[in-house]
C-alpha cells in the first residue's frame, strides 16, 4: 500500500486564498495542539505574504507568531513558502546577505521546511535560500511552477527538475498556483519529472480555481506523486486547495495509505467553521469550471483583488479587455509566469496597455524583468520591447544571476539605522516602512484569545460566552 503525505495549509494558503491573509494568531491558537496530533507530513503556516499581512494589517509580529506556533506544534514540521529572490512586489530582489539572513532566522524561529519557488523557474535563484536552509538543518521543497505557454513544454519541466536536483532540493514539487493543471497533464508530467528526480520524493500542489483541483491531485497520486496539499473544509475549494477530509476519504477508498487522525480533522473543521461564523468570514465552496482561467491564468487570490481595484477605478467594464491583453504581455515578457510577484506586474501592465496603448506607460518592474534583473524567463523577451527599454533606461540586459548585481546591505544598514535588539528586529525594519513598524509597536502584545462573539441565536451566545475564561456570569436582555 503506497503512503500519501498530506501537507496541511489552512494557516497559510487556505487563509491567503479565501481570507486575504487576515487570520489572526488568536483565531488559530486554540486548535494548534489538535493540528499537531493529526499526523500531517507538515503544517504550512507561514509565507512572505502572511508576514506582510501580520505587520501591515494585523499589527502582529510575525517572528512572535512563529515562536508561538513552534511552542504549540511540537511534533509536526512547520513549513513556509517563499519566492527565492525577494520578499514582495516592492522588494522582489533582495541582496544576497539580507536574503540569507532572512531564511536563517525563519529557520531559527521554528521553520523546519521551506517550500521555495521562482516566478521565472530560473533555478539559479534557488542558490541562496537552499544554502541558508541547509545551514540551519532545514529541508527544502523545490517548486517548479506549472504554466501553459509555447515555452512550457514537457522538456521544460523535466529540465527544471534536473536542475533543482543538482541545486540540492530535498523534495521536488510540481506547483500549480493557478489551478490550471489538468488530470491529463498530470498523467504525463508527474512520471516524466519523477523519473529524473534522483530518487527524491515528488509532490504536487494544485488549487481548485477551475474546479479540477481534487481530480488533478488524485490523478497525480495515481501516477506517482507522494504528497499533496489540502486545507480544512471551511478554507478549502474555490480559490484554495482541496478539502482535507474529502481527499483523505478519496485516497483511502482508492487503497492508499493515509494514516491521519480523522477525529482531530473533524475538530479542526469545527473550530474554523466557528471562527468564520464569529468573524463573518467567507467559506470555501467548490468552483464551477471556468475555461477563461486557461487564458489569463491569473491566481485566485489576485483575481478578487484585481477585480475590486478595477471597479474602484471605474474600469470594471474593461476587465475583459485586460484579461485578453494578459497573454500578449506574457509573450512579450518571455512567457513569464502568472505567479507572485509577476502575476501582479503582468496584470497591471496589461491594464496600462488597455488604458494608454501598448507599452506607452511601463512599470519599473517590467523594465527590470525585460533586462534580466529578476532572472532568465522561460523564453526570450520581445526584441522590440527590449530595445525600447534599453534605450529609455540606458541599461543593457544582464545574463548573470540577479542577486549578484546587488551590493551587500546588512553592514551598512546596521551602521546607518541601528542599533537593533536582534536580527529579527533589523529585518522587520529593513522590509517594512517606518509607519508600519511604529503601528506594530503601538499595538502592544499579541492577543492569543479570540474574544469576538457574533452569535446567530441565544444558544450560540450562551455557548460562546461559556468558552470565555474571563466570563463568570452574564445577564441576558431580550
Amino acid at each position: 500500500m503506497n503512503k500519501v503525505n498530506i501537507v496541511e495549509t489552512t494557516l497559510r494558503d487556505g487563509q491567503q486564498s479565501l481570507w486575504a491573509t487576515r487570520m489572526t494568531t488568536a483565531m488559530m491558537y486554540p486548535i494548534l495542539p489538535v493540528m499537531d496530533r493529526v499526523g500531517f507530513d507538515a503544517i504550512e503556516c507561514m509565507g512572505t505574504a502572511a508576514m506582510d499581512s501580520c505587520v501591515r494589517y494585523l499589527r502582529e509580529n510575525p517572528w512572535e507568531r512563529l515562536r508561538i506556533l513552534r511552542e504549540q506544534i511540537r511534533h509536526t514540521p512547520l513549513q513556509m513558502i517563499s519566492i527565492c529572490i525577494g520578499f514582495s512586489v516592492g522588494k522582489a530582489l533582495l541582496p544576497d546577505d539580507v536574503l540569507e539572513l532572512f531564511f536563517r532566522r525563519c529557520a531559527t524561529n521554528g521553520i523546519n521546511r521551506f517550500f521555495l519557488m521562482d516566478g521565472l523557474n530560473d533555478i539559479r535563484n534557488f542558490e541562496v535560500p537552499i544554502r541558508a536552509a541547509h545551514k540551519e538543518g532545514a529541508e527544502v521543497l523545490g517548486g517548479i511552477v506549472y504554466s501553459i505557454s509555447p515555452a512550457h513544454t514537457d522538456e521544460h519541466f523535466v529540465q527544471k527538475t534536473r536542475e533543482l536536483v543538482a541545486a540540492g532540493a530535498d523534495i521536488l514539487v510540481l506547483k500549480d498556483p493557478n489551478g490550471i493543471l489538468t488530470p491529463e497533464r498530470a498523467r504525463v508530467l508527474v512520471p516524466a519529472m519523477k523519473a529524473v528526480a534522483g530518487g527524491r520524493p515528488f509532490y504536487t500542489h494544485s488549487h481548485c480555481l477551475t474546479g479540477l483541483g481534487p481530480a488533478t491531485n488524485l490523478e497525480a497520486v495515481k501516477y506517482g506523486a507522494e504528497g499533496i496539499w489540502t486545507s480544512t473544509r471551511t478554507l478549502a475549494n474555490g480559490f484554495s486547495l482541496p478539502a482535507t477530509d474529502s481527499m483523505v476519504r478519496y485516497l483511502k477508498h482508492a487503497g492508499y495509505g493515509v494514516d491521519l487522525d480523522r477525529d482531530a480533522i473533524k475538530q479542526i473543521e469545527d473550530h474554523f467553521a466557528g471562527v468564520a461564523k464569529r468573524h463573518n468570514k467567507p467559506v470555501g465552496k467548490p468552483a464551477e469550471y471556468d475555461p477563461s482561467f486557461y487564458e489569463h491564468q491569473m491566481p485566485g487570490g489576485m483575481l478578487s483583488n484585481f477585480q475590486a481595484q478595477m471597479a474602484q477605478l471605474g474600469l470594471a467594464h474593461r476587465l475583459e479587455e485586460v484579461f485578453e491583453e494578459i497573454p500578449a504581455v506574457r509573450k512579450d515578457l518571455g512567457w513569464s509566469l502568472m505567479v507572485t510577484p509577476f502575476s501582479q506586474v503582468i496584470g497591471t501592465q496589461a491594464a496600462l496597455n488597455v488604458l494608454y496603448g501598448r507599452y506607452a506607460v511601463t512599470l519599473d518592474e517590467v523594465d527590470r524583468l525585460v533586462l534580466g534583473y529578476y532572472g532568465e524567463p522561460p523564453a526570450p523577451v520581445s526584441a522590440e520591447l527590449l530595445d525600447a527599454v534599453s534605450r529609455r533606461t540606458r541599461k543593457q540586459a544582464i545574463t548573470q544571476r540577479p542577486g549578484l548585481t546587488v551590493e551587500p546591505a546588512l553592514d551598512r544598514f546596521r551602521r546607518d539605522s541601528g542599533p537593533f535588539a536582534s536580527d529579527e528586529e533589523m529585518l522587520l525594519q529593513y522590509l517594512f516602512m517606518p509607519e508600519h513598524i511604529q503601528a506594530l509597536r503601538a499595538a502592544g502584545p499579541m492577543q492569543l484569545e479570540d474574544t469576538t462573539i457574533a452569535a446567530r441565536s441565544v444558544v450560540d451566545l450562551v455557548r460562546e460566552a461559556a468558552k470565555r475564561k474571563d466570563v463568570k456570569q452574564f445577564h441576558l436582555t431580550m
